[in-house]
């Protein structure tokens, strides 16, 4: 905040200037050095921790303030790229044992945390460790890890070389080390100074602070508002330059308000959505940006609802075949979007191979038939399951997810079925989840790491094996023999057969309808030089450049901080003053 030395000369001219200046703090621009990227986000921020954040918007300041082992190149996850690794360990290398359950990284050395704190293999064994003590009892988030790891299978070498032994084999293990979530590096010391770990349970202190060898450090977070990040004065990689020394994401953002600040310049970066893309396509300033990745859509059903009816399968089968994919892709996704054949979608490792066609498609005349032969057939008022409605959760605030709503209540609506739409904030969504009070919910996904297991258990694999990511209550034995044979085969083919079999199992006995793969667009100002996308690393603000050196939109920061900044600015003012009055 900036604070200004005034000389008090009479204080009644100093009391009616006071909402001046305290305006003139809040309106003007920061320095000419100073270079601000401002991104007009659709999410939430759930949690700062690692170790327990397994959502969109916790992801991105997450990625921007840690590190990881490994990580990928800036377009692709086809490959690996050394973060705090200095190699990626390969059989050749002598880094992975030819029985595939010994790994050995060696370690960047003279890397400092945030707070100053030297980075060590310490840090690295107490990461995988707190990951598998905290049991991530928010998100249940570990299952990447204790897919398998145990306490037990990372132990320090030396100062700077650490060693996985896996409890067997796994093949996507390099895979899961390239995700921030869970497996950022913390400061083992940072963690032990403020509450350090107790199992099953989360770190209030690292919920809401971050500590790590990444290109920026959170300097607050306003929960539900907006969460401020500076560069890290650490930071080992590529030296600051021209890059933004601070990144403001506005969290929550309603789709009307991101468009308009895209339009304005207000925004660097937004959250757009479908149904804007090609009306924002012909803006001078403006970039919009469609990046091709495997983010899949699509709806949960909860088996375990009050509403016991979604216990049924042919319930849930007819409910998929009266979902209108067609309608919702060429509506909701305007078009940026293809069908979703099962849990993997095809731009996944073995995707087309396991799964190759999709089996369901909109048939509201095999939906009735299969409800009639199941019992429900309708009421005297022409309604199924006794007049009672199926309730229906999308997030209010990214625009397609209330279009898709309606889109399948229309649907239902003509085959009997009264669908109860609730369009709520993210975070009430996310509650939701957590108990039996709903029926249907959007889900997304994005990749944690390119592979088929990364969809396929947490998606339709059971508890006990470490899935049901979306509380479905869904169990499969067929279906969990299959997902826990995969991770572990060597022979192509039967991996190919395994998730061949989760494809078939999920076609009759469904746990979520399929609805599709959409890409990711934003809105990119033309300030804003060497924009990329990963499909896994997301947003990487450190590689973004101002086009022409200064602040980008820095009228619009103050614009989009202006009342709690002016509040501020006017408390310090008058601080200043009472003191000024004493002396």
């Amino acid at each position: 905040m900036l604070r200004r030395t005034m000389i008090l000369v009479v204080s009644v001219v100093i009391i009616l200037i006071v909402a001046g200046v305290a305006a003139f703090i809040v309106l003007s621009p920061p320095p000419a050095t100073q270079k601000t990227l401002v991104y007009y986000s659709q999410y939430e921020i759930q949690t700062l921790d690692p170790a327990d954040a397994y959502d969109s918007g916790s992801f991105i300041p997450i990625q921007n303030s840690y590190d990881t082992l490994i990580s990928y190149p800036l377009t692709t996850i086809n490959e690996f790229a050394p973060a705090l690794a200095t190699e990626i360990p390969t059989v050749a290398n002598g880094g992975i044992s030819a029985d595939g359950l010994t790994y050995t990284f060696h370690l960047r050395q003279g890397v400092k945390f945030s707070n100053g704190d030297p980075f060590t293999a310490d840090d690295v064994v107490y990461t995988f460790q707190r990951v598998i003590r905290m049991n991530s009892p928010s998100s249940g988030v570990a299952w990447i890890d204790t897919q398998d790891l145990n306490v037990s299978s990372i132990t320090k070498v030396d100062t700077y070389t650490v060693q996985f032994k896996l409890t067997h084999v796994f093949n996507p293990f390099l895979q899961t080390l390239a995700t921030a979530e869970p497996n950022a590096i913390v400061d083992h010391l940072a963690v032990e100074a403020n509450g350090g770990i107790v199992n099953n349970q989360d770190n209030s202190w690292m919920t809401n602070n971050t500590v790590g060898t990444g290109p920026y450090m959170v300097q607050s977070w306003t929960r539900g508002q907006q969460i401020v990040m500076v560069r890290n004065p650490y930071y080992w990689g590529p030296s600051g330059g021209a890059r933004y020394d601070k990144v403001v994401m506005l969290l929550n953002v309603q789709p009307s308000t991101a468009i308009s600040a895209a339009r304005s310049g207000d925004a660097t970066i937004a959250d757009i959505p479908f149904t804007q893309a090609a009306s924002l396509s012909n803006a001078t300033n403006i970039h919009v940006i469609v990046s091709p990745v495997p983010r899949t859509y699509m709806v949960g059903f909860d088996i375990n609802s009050t509403h016991s009816i979604m216990a049924n399968a042919s319930v849930r089968q007819a409910l998929n075949w009266a979902f209108p994919y067609d309608q919702v892709i060429a509506n909701a996704f305007q078009g940026y979007a293809s069908p979703l054949n099962g849990p993997v979608p095809k731009q996944i490792y073995l995707g087309t191979d396991s799964m190759p066609t999709k089996y369901y498609s909109y048939n509201l005349t095999k939906a009735a038939a299969i409800l009639d032969a199941a019992g429900f057939t309708k009421n005297a008022q022409g309604l199924r399951f006794g007049g009672t409605a199926l309730t229906f959760w999308a997030i209010s605030t990214i625009g397609w997810q209330p279009t898709v709503a309606q889109l399948y209540q229309a649907a239902l609506q003509q085959i009997g079925i009264t669908l109860d739409v609730h369009s709520v904030p993210d975070a009430v969504r996310s509650a939701t989840q957590k108990t039996n009070g709903w029926d249907l919910m959007i889900e997304t996904w994005g990749p944690d790491y390119n592979d088929p297991s990364d969809y396929a258990l947490p998606f339709v694999g059971s508890a006990a094996i470490g899935g049901d990511t979306y509380h479905t209550m869904y169990s499969n034995a067929t279906i969990d023999a299959a997902l826990t044979d995969a991770q572990s085969t060597t022979n192509l083919a039967q991996e190919i057969a395994d998730y061949h079999t989760v494809w078939t199992v999920q076609n009759q006995n469904p746990s979520l309808i399929y609805m599709c793969v959409a890409q990711a667009i934003a809105a990119v100002s033309t300030s804003l030089t060497n924009f990329t996308y990963n499909a896994i690393i997301t947003y990487n603000f450190f590689f973004y450049l101002p086009a022409s050196g200064t602040s980008a939109s820095s009228m619009a920061l103050a614009a989009t901080v202006a009342p709690q900044a002016r509040s501020d600015a006017l408390r310090t003012f008058l601080t200043v003053f009472q003191k000024l009055l004493r002396a």
